[in-house]
């Protein structure tokens, strides 16, 4: 018998709304009224979130997944990890009806004891392995081995029968969340990408410049977005003309690379290094984010339901900020600077960074820093830290005074590195924005204090 109730069944929100409303005042646990002895999220400890994120990250580094696909993982491994802890926060909202085609999830059964992070791996793990499912049999087992680390921690605590009821719902949440992956249209995509053909006939159409490469997600554009309404929805037209005069526009800004690249100080090759993301040797730059998300956790001393809430919407911002980015690359299809410069200004010259294999406008480091940037500003305000995600690399750590002061500084090495046009970059960012706007004004998942 299915122990699990429809989430979509509760409407105990929808009640409080109306009632604060006509304004009346209603106790904070009234929202919490059907099980009163459920475990409360926010008494966990949140560094098993941390953990996930971080084996999701060397996932996605091991199995080099590319830009695009890395964000998708990590958007629904932040709305995993929310749902999972979701029914311990009794003041939160659900995604449910919330994020695009999440119609309904499993929910606990009101007669049984969770722990909540025992469901949070378990459901983890079933989805992690669903959105690798090619990957080695090494990376499989660390989901398998991050969730039985979690039971480890948690049965002396809560006891066998606690622990197999977590298990048994956070099976059927991951299975409920892979059911709603699985209409993303990213299955469809894998048919599609070998069809793929570059366009030809224009000077200012984009090239291949890496041998051996091919077009990375050329229909990602046509992705589900989780919570913007198309894909296009951001997007920010490019607001120059192609041009081989000299005293265009367009040759300035090619020139402005060429020269920026010629003269590169110390400081901006360290920028560009910090920030070049390469699938493989990191996790990608939606990744370098979510890392930037778990130095939070200690840095401002998050409880768990704060650490859930934001994983969930950087990842959402991420995931969303390469759809809308990905769609206008594809659609615009602008050369990159390196086929630009050798053709018209320099044919001996290379860029610091080597070009990756897709279009050049916009910036998807400006698009996803962008968005990630002003989801945690939103959720923290301005905040100053140092950026450790790549000193496992040897790197020295940066230091900002805000999200959005690494934000520029991430879209502006993708000129150091002599792969962006200043236009991609500038745009870029303000698309990301675009993005966090339609979060900011489309998710609510505590209405208690984000109507303060």
């Amino acid at each position: 018998m299915n122990k699990s109730l429809s989430r979509g069944a509760w409407l105990v929100f929808a009640v409080l709304e109306l009632a604060l409303a006509m304004g009346f005042s209603i106790p904070q646990r009234a929202a919490r009224a059907q099980v009163d002895n459920w475990q409360l999220t926010e008494e966990l400890d949140p560094q098993f979130a941390v953990d996930w994120i971080q084996t999701t990250y060397d996932a996605v580094r091991a199995e080099t997944i590319n830009p695009p696909n890395s964000a998708r993982i990590y958007g629904y491994a932040g709305v995993t990890l929310y749902e999972a802890l979701y029914p311990g926060m009794p003041f939160n909202r659900s995604f449910v009806g919330q994020l695009n085609g999440l119609r309904d999830l499993p929910y606990p059964d009101e007669a049984l004891m969770y722990d909540w992070e025992v469901v949070a791996s378990e459901a983890m793990r079933v989805v992690l392995e669903a959105l690798f499912r090619t990957a080695s049999e090494e990376t499989l087992a660390t989901f398998t081995d991050m969730r039985d680390r979690s039971i480890a921690a948690r049965i002396d605590e809560m006891g066998e029968d606690v622990i197999n009821n977590s298990l048994e719902y956070g099976e059927e949440l991951g299975k409920g969340i892979v059911n709603w992956i699985e209409e993303d249209n990213y299955l469809e995509t894998r048919e599609m990408n070998p069809e793929y053909e570059i366009p030809t006939g224009d000077p200012s159409f984009w090239q291949l410049t890496t041998p051996g490469t091919n077009p990375i997600e050329p229909y990602w554009g046509t992705m589900r977005p989780f919570i913007l309404s198309y894909a296009e929805e951001c997007n920010i037209e490019p607001n120059f003309e192609f041009s081989t005069e000299e005293d265009s526009v367009f040759y300035q800004q090619a020139n402005e690379v060429y020269e920026t690249g010629n003269d590169l100080t110390q400081e901006q090759r360290d920028i560009a290094e910090w920030w070049v993301d390469t699938p493989g040797i990191t996790g990608a730059p939606a990744g370098h984010w979510m890392l930037i998300a778990s130095q939070m956790v200690d840095l401002l001393e998050l409880d768990l339901v704060r650490t859930a809430e934001m994983y969930a919407m950087v990842g959402i911002g991420v995931a969303d900020a390469f759809i809308s980015c990905w769609s206008l690359k594809y659609q615009v299809n602008l050369l990159r600077p390196v086929t630009y410069i050798q053709e018209y200004i320099s044919r001996r010259w290379t860029p610091y960074i080597e070009s990756p294999p897709f279009p050049e406008y916009p910036s998807g480091h400006s698009v996803v820093s962008g968005a990630a940037a002003d989801v945690l500003t939103d959720l923290f305000g301005q905040v100053v830290f140092t950026d450790t995600a790549n000193t496992y690399r040897g790197l020295t750590p940066r230091q900002f005074y805000s999200f959005e002061q690494a934000a520029l500084e991430a879209a502006t090495s993708r000129i150091y590195g002599g792969i962006h046009f200043r236009p991609a970059v500038e745009n870029g960012v303000r698309q990301g924005r675009c993005v966090a706007d339609v979060i900011r004004n489309n998710i609510i998942l505590n209405p208690v204090r984000q109507g303060e």
